[in-house]
């Protein structure tokens, strides 16, 4: 695993901002039905244990960033496994991440299903990185439904103790995301989009992110049925199969469509934003980036997506494509857009592979085939990349 920046793949690279994140722990506790870090974390680990080593890759490149007065770029605490799962309360690996971050001023999403950030010491430290702009929360749920969340987290805390977490902070003043995710049609948005919208409003949220069931094809029936969704439309998930790998499905591009719509009218009515995160269905998007970056409180640095290619081409009437690499250096010279030579200032160990990940969002952008698969919201037509009309409805 590569310490600090996410592996460069062809879903990842063209549609996140997120690409510094720290893992704390080995694996995660919290024993999710459709836990996606067994897909990545190949190591036999039984318990979780620390990785001090990440803790000390971040405090040296947060220290170089900040003794060169770079824009720092928000690191996620953290992709693949609960930063504030119960190990946490022994190892207190997040909180010493928390005090590098806050040590150094360097902005931090934190995202979890643990409601131990509510507790000292943790608590605290939050609290001065919120009092200082460097943070931002998200809460991950996948239903309101205590009887779902069951099923699929049992040993998540329930999901109304989570949004209280998010309300405590968001009454501080700290930013909050809701994540639902994973978002499961005629489940996640139960009993109405409309009430849930209310509800995520009365806990404080500001931004909505939706990311989408994906599976094993042949363990998603089960778990459909067992929350009480059988039968959902599906489709393949995976870009091309991987020997040795099995398929994965999620929920069918239509099925999803109608759902986000219909979530998206609602929280735009109570006053919320809203995103899809890694579907690229840009259209439905209320909000400036994907996940949250804007909602600090201090300049951040970040690196650019097939999400401001879609507004140059929407904006334009398309892109062509031998002129993707100079639409993406116009958009680099956005100080906030951090590409091009402008990343050859940061360290090595986020300079180098964001510099790959770059080229990977460019071939992507590229490819007639793959761009609309990891993007339904583009195509390329006659040579130009153009925004998509999606059948929205």
């Amino acid at each position: 695993m590569t310490e600090l920046v996410i592996n460069a793949s062809n879903v990842v690279s063209p549609l996140c901002y997120s690409l510094l994140r720290l893992e704390p722990y080995t694996i995660c506790v919290f024993n999710c039905v459709y836990c996606y870090a067994r897909w990545y974390y190949r190591w036999g680990f039984t318990e979780a244990s620390p990785r001090p080593v990440a803790l000390r890759v971040f405090e040296r490149v947060a220290r170089s960033i900040r003794r060169r007065g770079l824009l720092p770029i928000p690191i996620r605490l953290s992709t693949l496994v609960d930063p504030f799962q119960p190990p946490e309360e022994v190892f207190k690996v997040s909180l010493r991440a928390m005090e590098i971050a806050l040590r150094y001023e360097y902005p931090l999403v934190i995202n979890t299903k643990g409601v131990l950030l509510a507790r000292e010491p943790w608590r605290g430290v939050a609290e001065k990185l919120g009092d200082r702009g460097l943070l931002l929360l998200q809460v991950s749920v996948t239903s309101l439904d205590e009887r779902v969340s069951k099923l699929l987290e049992p040993r998540a805390p329930p999901p109304g103790e989570r949004l209280r977490l998010l309300k405590e902070f968001a009454d501080t003043g700290v930013p909050g995301v809701v994540r639902l995710s994973p978002y499961i049609p005629r489940v996640s948005a139960a009993p109405s989009p409309e009430e849930l919208a209310v509800r995520l409003r009365e806990f404080g949220a500001k931004l909505v992110i939706v990311e989408s069931l994906r599976l094993e094809k042949d363990r998603m029936p089960a778990v459909l049925r067992a929350v009480g969704a059988p039968g959902l439309e599906l489709e393949p998930y995976s870009l091309r199969e991987v020997p040795g790998a099995k398929p994965l499905v999620r929920p069918s591009l239509r099925v999803r469509l109608e759902e986000y719509s219909a979530l998206r009218r609602a929280l735009v009515k109570e006053g919320l934003r809203f995103a899809t995160c890694k579907e690229g269905l840009f259209t439905l998007h209320t909000t400036p980036n994907c996940c949250g970056m804007h909602m600090f409180g201090v300049e951040v640095g970040y690196r650019p997506t097939l999400y401001e290619l879609y507004r140059l081409a929407a904006e334009a009437g398309g892109i062509a494509i031998e002129k993707l690499g100079d639409a993406l250096e116009s958009i680099c010279r956005d100080r906030r857009y951090l590409c091009g030579e402008r990343l050859r200032e940061y360290p090595r160990e986020v300079s180098k592979p964001l510099r790959y990940h770059e080229k990977k969002l460019l071939r992507v952008a590229k490819d007639p085939e793959m761009l609309p698969r990891v993007a339904p919201a583009l195509t390329i037509a006659e040579g130009r990349v153009r925004a998509a009309k999606l059948p929205i409805p």
